[in-house]
C-alpha cells in the first residue's frame, strides 16, 4: 500500500498504459481520478474500479483544451482535497508518414495531445501541489523521443523529445518547492492503438524490430505501469529529472 491515502490524476485513463497505471496506483492504496476523452468507456472503468473497492472519479474531455484542465483539477480538490500524484499519460502517434508528408495540421495535433496538455495540466498540478508541500509528476514520453520512432512520424518523436525536455526544467525550476518530476520512456508497447499499427507492419519489420530488443518482445501496459509506481512512490525519493527507459535493453542494440 506504497499510496494509501494518495491522491492521483492520470490523464489517458481509459485503456492502455494509463489505464495500467490506474488500477495499480489504485490497487497500492491510492484515490484516483481517471480522465480521457470518451466519458462512457471512462466511466466503465471508474465503476469497475469502484465495485473492486478503490476510490475512483471520471473526468472526461480533451487535455488540450484549457476548460477540461480546470474542471479535472476542480474536480479533484472537491472530492478529495488535495493532488499528490499526476501521470501525464494522454497523448500518442496516429500515422507513420515520412517526415516530407506530414501536415501542419497533423504536427499542431501531435504536439498539442502530447506536450501541450502536458505543459499545463503540470502547470495546474503545481499550484496544487506547491502549497501542500509537494507532489510528484510522471511524464509518459516514449522511445521516440531518446532515439526516433518506430511506428509513428516525426511529428511524435519531436513532442516526446519535448517532453523529455520539459521533464528536466520542471524537476530543475520545482524540486525546492518539494516536487518531483520525472519520465518514463517506454519502447513499442502493445495498447490497443499501437496493437493495430504493429499489426499494419510486415512480418519481416516486425522482426526486425524484435531482433534490435534483447530481452526479445514488445512491452506489456503492466510493465510501464510498474515503473510509473515506482517514480510515483518515496522507493524513488532521491530521483528528479531522470527519464526511465523501458525498453528490453534497445539502447544496447
Amino acid at each position: 500500500m506504497r499510496f494509501a491515502n494518495q491522491v492521483a490524476v492520470i490523464t489517458g485513463a481509459s485503456e492502455g498504459i494509463g489505464l495500467a497505471a490506474a488500477w495499480l496506483l489504485a490497487q497500492e492504496g491510492a484515490k484516483v481520478v481517471l480522465n480521457a476523452r470518451r466519458l462512457d468507456r471512462l466511466e466503465a472503468v471508474a465503476k469497475e474500479m469502484r465495485r473492486a473497492g478503490h476510490e475512483a472519479v471520471a473526468v472526461a474531455g480533451d487535455m488540450t483544451q484549457a476548460a477540461t484542465i480546470r474542471r479535472l483539477m476542480q474536480t479533484t480538490l472537491k472530492t478529495f482535497g488535495r493532488l499528490d500524484i499526476l501521470v501525464n499519460n494522454a497523448g500518442g502517434g496516429q500515422h507513420g508518414l515520412a517526415f516530407r508528408e506530414v501536415p501542419e495540421q497533423a504536427w499542431q495535433r501531435t504536439l498539442a495531445s502530447n506536450l501541450k496538455c502536458a505543459f499545463f495540466c503540470s502547470q495546474a498540478a503545481v499550484a496544487i501541489m506547491e502549497k501542500q508541500g509537494g507532489g510528484r509528476i510522471i511524464n509518459v514520453a516514449s522511445f521516440a523521443g531518446r532515439q526516433r520512432s518506430r511506428l509513428a512520424g516525426a511529428d511524435y518523436s519531436s513532442a516526446k523529445a519535448g517532453l523529455i525536455g520539459l521533464t528536466r526544467h520542471l524537476a530543475w525550476e520545482l524540486g525546492p518547492l518539494g516536487i518531483r518530476v520525472n519520465a518514463v520512456a517506454p519502447g513499442v508497447t502493445l495498447t490497443n492503438r499501437v496493437r493495430a499499427m504493429w499489426q499494419q507492419r510486415t512480418r519481416a519489420y516486425q522482426k526486425a524490430v524484435l531482433a534490435g530488443i534483447p530481452l526479445g518482445r514488445l512491452a506489456e501496459p503492466i510493465d510501464v505501469a510498474r515503473a510509473i509506481a515506482f517514480l510515483a512512490s518515496t522507493e524513488s525519493s532521491y530521483i528528479t529529472g531522470a527519464t526511465l527507459d523501458v525498453n528490453g535493453g534497445s539502447f544496447m542494440n
